[in-house]
């Protein structure tokens, strides 16, 4: 039994949980990455979005965002999937203007495919921090084309909506991509407007408009919780965020057994 074990231990692979997608083969990945740095969680201010109080909008996110990342490396600590995770420090906003070179076109449905990075800041980053790679998690302002349905599900309405999406990628000290979250895979942290099929009952019309959430009903959003035991519960929408990543990146016994 022991020495099945050891085998599974010494074969053990990354787990594809079917968010975000590996741009090297992963045994190539989990010896290229052994110690992983994991960045404060970054806010890309030049998106495009449509809101009326953006500013106060990412003004807020950022406050939400603050040190979140610590938990992001406790949870990948706990796959035991790397030698070390470390958390890394730095301003957000400096972080964003020094790493993120350039923003990729979005998809045909507007969502975010990630960024191109400089190489330079990366390499100096993992030298400095002694990692092999940075795992960078981006906020940024998203038009995306969705259908979306009312309280009821009785109706839905297509068409364009403005959203706060995250991508993730983890960048190797050459400036390599190893692994991209984006796209179809990016993760909804926050819709700002709704279909208003109420309005439209009640003024029988088939005109629906689109509203927008206001900053009050924003600020609630990132701070609900389903974790009620906790003393410091995590906001779901990190929680969601962080299970995606790390279910993502980090190895599997059960999947080197097979």
């Amino acid at each position: 039994m022991g020495r099945w074990l050891l085998c599974g231990l010494l074969l053990v692979s990354l787990n594809g949980c079917g968010w975000g997608s590996f741009q090297v083969p992963k045994r190539e990945y989990q010896a290229k990455v052994q110690v992983l740095g994991v960045l404060p969680l970054l806010i890309d201010r030049s998106a495009p979005l449509d809101y009326p109080q953006k500013e106060a909008l990412f003004d807020l996110l950022s406050k939400t965002n603050r040190d979140r990342h610590q938990v992001l490396v406790k949870e990948l600590k706990k796959k035991k999937g790397y030698f070390d995770v470390r958390p890394l420090s730095g301003d957000p906003n400096l972080l964003s203007l020094s790493l993120l070179a350039g923003r990729k076109p979005a998809d045909e449905n507007g969502r975010p495919q990630g960024y191109r990075y400089n190489a330079a800041d990366v390499a100096e980053l993992c030298r400095r921090n002694v990692v092999d790679a940075l795992l960078i998690v981006v906020f940024s302002g998203a038009q995306v084309q969705d259908s979306r349905r009312s309280r009821t599900m009785l109706e839905s309405l297509d068409t364009t909506y403005n959203d706060v999406l995250v991508t993730a990628a983890v960048i190797g000290r050459d400036n390599q991509v190893l692994w991209e979250l984006n796209g179809e895979d990016s993760y909804q942290a926050l819709q700002l407007q709704y279909a208003d099929f109420d309005e439209a009952y009640y003024n029988k019309t088939d005109q629906v408009r689109v509203k927008n959430i206001s900053l009050a009903g924003v600020e609630r959003a990132l701070s609900e919780s389903s974790d009620k035991d906790s003393q410091r519960p995590l906001p779901t929408i990190y929680r969601r965020l962080f299970d995606r990543i790390s279910s993502s990146i980090s190895p599997s016994l059960l999947d080197a057994l097979h």
